[in-house]
């Protein structure tokens, strides 16, 4: 009976698809949707392609997939990828949809799934993924997630589900780094930045796992990402079989086991570093040879959704993504801007309102999250637009932010009228995950304003 269902879901999902695509609607997870509502262990018949590749973390997921599905299509692979971040079961299957046929033989070379951490313990023993990437965790919406140590039990589960998979993990991240034991894994790590470590409200690794001891860090990256060991017990971070020794604004230098090689960087904030040497570890592991991997990485982009840098009349415009809902990944944006010395101005719009009536947005992820790093000297003025945008005025105000400082409307459009250019070097413009439209015409907006003041072009 299951394997009816599974072929009447499989050629009606294929059926939507065929539609959606022609209509133009691609970016569209219906497809997927009825297979699943037709047969619930559809992820579980359907074909896979030769080269599965699951991502999953807190932060990263999408940084990571899109930087890796670029990686395969320029080595001439064909790849399923829903690169709007359909991390669910019905994006899951809208994904593989698109890498099998009627006849469910896999008709691509890879899929890379984006994977929510809470659904990873059912999706990935059905999927069976080659590599299962695990970024990062830490504590999420409130909404959406419940603590770390549950969500990392629950990506404990999904590899013991799948022990044919090869799990790469941080090394540096206590909350996760040891998923996977039990199969084969790659750990990757980051040298000390030797960067002041700014205090953070929230801590999301206060006591080891194993004695309730107070684990003490070598060193601390960012929020709770270092190498770590519990002075009672002694558990540690494990070795790095990828560490990343260093890095500057152009490159990362690689201690890998079968030696020491140089990739250009993507981004030099932390957070991307630890990205990267992600990436690298699964591409290395894959049998790709160091020069074939930095090649490939000279052309390889962040997405524009998380990231987007440009010079503009001799100040560079940079739009960053700032997950609202999730104090970790906001804070993590805010210590990175602040460790830019550069003098700045802010555009901030954190807003994630929802359409549903019967749905209320909560505001109490706000006091969990470190507005106090935005109190510095180098950054002149925050912006702040945006239907909650008193609600961050307060927050500001209360982490010690002047009110000089600060200037503040409903209307996001308008922000881009208040940015002032002299004495500035950097404008960052700050947005939620769910208005990066909005963040791009505010951006454009801003470089108008510059390219009709100072009459120069961008490069």
């Amino acid at each position: 009976m299951k394997k009816i269902q599974f072929w009447i879901a499989l050629w009606a999902g294929k059926a939507f698809l065929w539609w959606y695509k022609k209509t133009g609607h691609v970016r569209n997870d219906r497809p997927g949707m009825v297979s699943m509502r037709l047969c619930s262990d559809f992820l579980k018949y359907v074909a896979k392609p030769e080269l599965t590749i699951a991502v999953s973390g807190t932060n990263g997921k999408t940084t990571i997939s899109s930087v890796v599905a670029g990686l395969l299509e320029d080595q001439g692979k064909t790849v399923s990828f829903n690169d709007w971040g359909a991390n669910h079961h019905a994006g899951h299957a809208r994904c593989i949809l698109d890498a099998v046929s009627i006849f469910n033989r896999p008709t691509k070379d890879a899929v890379v799934i984006e994977m929510d951490e809470l659904i990873s313990p059912i999706n990935v023993p059905k999927i069976k993924p080659n590599y299962l990437i695990v970024t990062n965790l830490a504590r999420d919406s409130m909404e959406r997630n419940a603590h770390p140590e549950y969500i990392g039990a629950q990506l404990k589960k999904a590899a013991e589900g799948s022990p044919d998979t090869v799990v790469i993990v941080n090394a540096d991240d206590p909350l996760s780094c040891f998923v996977g034991e039990h199969n084969r894994h790659l750990y990757y790590g980051v040298f000390d930045q030797h960067s002041h470590s700014i205090p953070a409200i929230a801590n999301d690794f206060t006591v080891c796992p194993n004695c309730g001891a107070k684990p003490v860090y070598h060193y601390r990256n960012y929020r709770h990402i270092g190498d770590f060991v519990c002075p009672n017990c002694g558990l540690k971070s494990p070795n790095r079989d990828f560490f990343v020794e260093a890095a500057d604004h152009t490159s990362i230098t690689m201690r890998q086991p079968d030696g020491v090689f140089t990739y250009p960087i993507l981004s030099p904030a932390v957070h991307n570093i630890y990205n990267l040497a992600a990436i690298i570890a699964l591409f290395r592991d894959m049998g790709l040879s160091p020069e074939q991997l930095a090649e490939g990485l000279k052309k390889a982009k962040l997405p524009v959704s998380r990231e987007s840098r440009e010079i503009v009349g001799g100040i560079e415009l940079i739009t960053q993504v700032a997950k609202g809902q999730n104090p970790t990944a906001v804070s993590t944006v805010f210590e990175n801007v602040v460790k830019d010395p550069s003098e700045k101005e802010i555009i901030l719009m954190l807003d994630e309102l929802f359409k549903d009536p019967n749905k209320t947005e909560t505001v109490a992820w706000i006091y969990d999250t470190d507005y106090e790093y935005l109190n510095n000297e180098h950054i002149h003025k925050i912006v702040i637009g945006g239907e909650r945008y008193l609600d961050h005025r307060l927050r500001l105000l209360l982490a010690g932010v002047p009110e000089e400082k600060l200037v503040y409307m409903r209307d996001v459009y308008e922000t881009a009228n208040h940015v002032d250019f002299d004495g500035i070097s950097k404008i960052y413009v700050l947005h939620d995950v769910n208005s990066i439209t909005r963040g791009k015409m505010v951006r454009d907006a801003v470089k108008e304003r510059i390219l009709n003041e100072r009459g120069t072009a961008s490069k």
